[in-house]
């Protein structure tokens, strides 16, 4: 039976455990943010507490309860932290992965014999299992880091995911090599064992830490995301579009690789908000903006400027390349009507483009590519037109 001494570090990780599991509730309900990650970690905090206390009342006697049960309880917990992150940042789930790594591992354990000669066994397989979820953890973390921020901060609120890799894959090693060094084995097993004790309370604290940073993060990110988007349609707003736009034509200057404008609006779009209301119009605009999401390259930026307007940049593409995917767009918008609420909603829209050329600033591309929208709705609308520098200036 551990010592007083421990019985103290007990408490301390088990403060810690609590406090964060209480404080991911909290983020649960009624905060909610993320709901379905802060109830994992919150999930995740209590296994490793349980399983902490059934770890501190092993003994020398092999129970299945103190030594089977705390390991998997503990290997769980590992896996209920991988979910969380997975839900945290919407990557793909692997729960069938995860279940195979726990399964196997503890599958392995039963085989072992239920003897203390075997023990150092037993954390053999579960630091192996647990070195396994802790690199997938780490691989997950590090990639949806760098989707928003620099290496340095990716590394940074990586680390402690690092360091449990690194401590549970130098324990397996050192159990597996050293099995018959009884001292080692103690140290490195037992709750007698200062250091062991201090990685676990490090461990605990430090994984609560990069969880709520990278709570914030996500939160900070997403908030950052939403002022750039549309909330109606999903598309990028305008500011969005101005940002994106600079960037393009910066291209456009060092590498001379044109790019073109597409700017359309949806014609008659008065006749439908006075004959099917405003959501009738609301689900019209949704529905180009899934057309022109269907229909677009990935690099392509898709805009709603204003109203009922939609533009579009397409990088790397001239004047004839722009006037085709026009084409393209108002042929797939003219064979699909809007099925809404019983009623068929025929959807048209009027095109205007324009390609960049030397002397051209963007307002002044984005000016032309409106006269060309303009010119189309004077031809009778659903229709496509463009203008010429010099034309404009003639007109």
């Amino acid at each position: 039976m551990p010592n007083e001494i421990s019985f103290i570090y007990l408490q301390f990780f088990g403060v810690i455990a609590i406090t964060g599991a209480f404080a991911w509730g909290l983020m649960t309900s009624p905060i909610r943010i993320a709901p379905k990650a802060s109830r994992l970690f919150a999930l995740s905090n209590l296994c490793m507490f349980f399983a902490m206390a059934l770890f501190y009342y092993r003994s020398d006697t092999v129970s299945y309860w103190h030594w089977y049960f705390a390991d998997m309880v503990f290997t769980f917990g590992f896996c209920l932290l991988r979910w969380g992150g997975l839900h945290l940042f919407k990557q793909k789930l692997t729960y069938q992965t995860d279940m195979i790594i726990f399964s196997v591992t503890i599958l392995v354990m039963l085989l072992i014999p239920p003897q203390q000669t075997y023990a150092p066994y037993l954390m053999v397989v579960a630091s192996f299992g647990a070195s396994l979820l802790f690199f997938f953890i780490t691989k997950d973390n590090f990639k949806a880091m760098r989707k928003s921020l620099s290496i340095t901060y990716s590394v940074m609120l990586t680390l402690p995911y690092m360091l449990a890799t690194l401590f549970f894959v130098s324990r397996f090693l050192l159990l597996l090599i050293f099995a018959n060094n009884l001292a080692l084995i103690e140290a490195l097993t037992t709750l007698k064992s200062p250091i062991v004790l201090w990685c676990y309370i490090g461990f605990i604290l430090s994984i609560n830490c990069v969880l709520f940073g990278n709570a914030l993060t996500r939160l900070v990110y997403k908030i950052h995301k939403l002022a750039k988007k549309d909330q109606l349609t999903g598309l990028w707003n305008r500011h969005a579009l101005m940002t994106r736009l600079d960037l393009v034509d910066a291209l456009w200057r060092r590498d001379k690789q044109a790019y073109s404008l597409l700017l359309m609006d949806l014609d008659h779009f008065k006749g439908i908000n006075d004959t099917y209301g405003h959501l009738g119009g609301d689900a019209a605009l949704r529905h180009i903006a899934a057309i022109l999401q269907r229909s677009l390259r990935k690099v392509d930026f898709i805009c709603r400027f204003g109203g009922e307007e939609f533009l579009i940049i397409l990088p790397a593409t001239d004047a004839e390349k722009a006037y085709f995917v026009a084409e393209k767009i108002q042929s797939q918008i003219n064979q699909s009507a809007l099925k809404w609420q019983q009623h068929t909603i025929e959807v048209q829209v009027s095109i205007g483009y324009a390609t960049i050329d030397q002397g051209l600033s963007v307002e002044k591309l984005l000016q032309l590519a409106d006269e060309g929208m303009y010119c189309a709705k004077q031809q009778g609308r659903n229709t496509i037109s463009t203008l010429t520098p010099a034309q404009n200036t003639t007109t």
